[in-house]
């Protein structure tokens, strides 16, 4: 009865190297699959907190948009989630752009250029937004008859 060397101890109890080579070579490729697997994991995790924070600010920008195309008196209200994926974030928005920061990572969607004022129709230069809150965003006339978007807290 042979036995065929390529794959079992020979007759001193040795592996060949045929059979070293292919568990090695086994080994090697079922690394780099689990590897790549675990890769593949951590950037679906990273795309959806970024669509998340990127959603989030398109809708900001929209809302502000729309507001800003209708009628003086015309007002939205946006909800701000507590959070986004479970992670803390700041929003900013300023005369041409809302800025989200989340982590390191900023990101932001531009608006139609707009004079931003407080309840009181004071010029300011930026909103932040807090997580957890709801705004109105209301088109109105300053005091020297110019359009603003207001933005407050409820």
């Amino acid at each position: 009865m042979e036995i065929n060397k390529d794959f079992y101890m020979d007759s001193r109890g040795v592996y060949t190297i045929d059979f070293l080579f292919s568990i090695f070579l086994t080994l090697t490729i079922g690394i780099i699959v689990l590897n790549l697997i675990g890769n593949a994991l951590e950037d679906q995790k990273t795309i959806e907190e970024d669509m998340g924070g990127r959603i989030l600010i398109d809708n900001i920008a929209n809302t502000i948009n729309q507001v800003n195309s209708n009628n003086l008196g015309h007002m939205k209200e946006i909800n701000i989630p507590d959070n986004i994926s479970g992670k803390d974030f700041r929003i900013t928005i300023n005369y041409d752009e809302v800025v989200l920061e989340l982590e390191n990572k900023k990101a932001d969607s531009a608006l139609i250029p707009i004079r931003i004022v407080n309840v009181n129709l004071d010029p300011i230069e930026e909103v932040k937004i807090y997580p957890g809150n709801s705004y109105k965003i209301k088109k109105s006339l300053d005091n020297n008859n110019l359009t603003v978007i207001q933005i407050y807290n409820d």
